[in-house]
């Protein structure tokens, strides 16, 4: 089947925000942010998506409008980056940082529903997943391109100068993606009535989640807040099975966030790393859990869905362990194969849960229980990267990193206990 040639906006756009997710922490690094600073600046990202989630969600069911969504939100990651020479001082970085955040969910908000529109029902998940390997694709071009630009031109003009040129491509390649999207994208023809943001989501669940690389924007199907002490105490119809599941996937993303939102920190001041490096260990992950996903498929066939989930997290545990006694002398092989661990961990670990989730969600709530869990997955990323940041300024990156690895030690048995089974 021929891909719809408008996907190839979405492979720019993604190789922009590639090549731009290890630069901003870089960045705040350089102008002398803390790993607290650093933590706070992804926390501010991560709540900036959530919402842009609920904005755009509504915005976009009160109009059939979707070209201009996608051109404001690539339009607004541009000015962002553009603007990077212009920063100086952390608090106007998190300003840069909040705005890509926001107006990259316009963008990404509205792929979804143009690959919905454009296809039969029936064919909604396998299109869905075909669109994410393009996406993917572009991802892991802008990493690359990160690194190679940073290797190239930072011994020659600088890192400031290097950084903030990289700023100019990521611009660059969001002004290509509007160039694209405005000539091959089309707005709904009169008559058809395009699925709305609300059913789509439901409709899709998870196939979002990490792929579009956004906060969760499932929130739009959170539970409202006189039902959250019901819900905390599986009095729903989700039951306490599935909630138990959700309170073990909080741990964890906040074990997660605690370790990766401070790293490139650690990386460069810890260690005495290079950008460049920091760049190559972010394609060195995407990599290896690509890969991993097809073994993590046979080990979830084999094992369980449950065990598979445990020995991520047990991988886990023992990558935060290595990480924490991690030194100069010895990061330049350690720290290589650990990032890897962490890739492969990651494919279980993400593969695993959302099968447990999608099995313990009662018959007619898929979608919102894997939309449930992606909220829970934004909030743990939020609290954990203000809690790695600090911890890691006040007590140090060992103390963060071994706190993360006692997190997942306590989300392992809580992910193996089993009042109902995972068919």
């Amino acid at each position: 089947m021929r891909v719809p040639r408008w996907y190839w906006a979405f492979v720019l756009a993604n190789a922009a925000m590639g090549a731009a997710s290890p630069l901003l922490p870089l960045y705040a690094y350089y102008l002398g942010g803390t790993a607290g600073d650093v933590g706070m600046l992804a926390a501010v990202g991560s709540m900036m998506n959530v919402a842009a989630s609920l904005v755009w969600g509504r915005l976009l069911d009160a109009t059939r409008r979707r070209r201009l969504f996608v051109v404001f939100g690539f339009l607004g990651v541009a000015m962002a980056y553009f603007a990077l020479p212009a920063i100086t001082r952390m608090p106007q970085l998190y300003l840069v940082n909040g705005w890509a955040a926001f107006s990259w969910m316009a963008g990404s908000s509205v792929a979804f529903l143009l690959v919905l529109s454009g296809f039969p029902k029936e064919q909604w998940e396998g299109e869905i997943a075909r669109f994410n390997v393009h996406c993917g694709v572009g991802w892991t071009i802008g990493l690359a391109m990160g690194a190679s630009w940073t290797t190239l031109v930072v011994r020659f003009v600088g890192e400031g100068w290097g950084l903030r040129s990289l700023g100019f491509i990521v611009g660059a390649l969001s002004v290509g993606a509007i160039g694209v999207s405005l000539r091959l994208i089309r707005e709904p023809g009169v008559g058809v009535h395009p699925p709305s943001f609300r059913d789509a989501v439901v409709a899709v669940g998870n196939f979002l989640y990490e792929r579009f690389r956004t906060a969760p924007i499932q929130l739009y199907e959170a539970l409202r807040p006189s039902q959250l002490l019901r819900f905390m105490q599986g009095r729903t119809a989700f039951g306490p099975d599935l909630i138990l599941c959700y309170y073990a996937a909080l741990l964890a993303f906040i074990g997660f966030a605690i370790v990766f939102a401070p790293f490139p920190v650690f990386v460069r001041h810890k260690l005495g790393w290079p950008s460049e490096l920091v760049f190559a260990l972010n394609v060195a992950h995407h990599g290896v859990s690509v890969v991993a996903f097809g073994l993590a498929r046979k080990a979830v066939a084999r094992w369980g869905h449950r065990p598979a989930a445990a020995l991520a997290l047990l991988g886990r545990a023992g990558m935060f362990v290595g990480f924490a006694l991690t030194t100069p002398g010895v990061a330049r092989w350690l720290l290589p194969a650990l990032w890897g661990v962490a890739g492969a961990t990651w494919a279980f670990f993400q593969l695993s849960v959302t099968a447990i989730v999608s099995r313990l969600s009662p018959s007619g709530v898929h979608g919102q229980a894997l939309g449930i869990y992606n909220a829970v997955a934004g909030l743990g990323n939020v609290l954990g990267a203000l809690a790695g940041g600090y911890v890691a300024d006040f007590l140090g990156f060992p103390a963060a990193f071994l706190l993360a690895a006692l997190l997942m030690v306590v989300a392992l048995p809580i992910f193996l206990v089993e009042g109902r089974p995972v068919a």
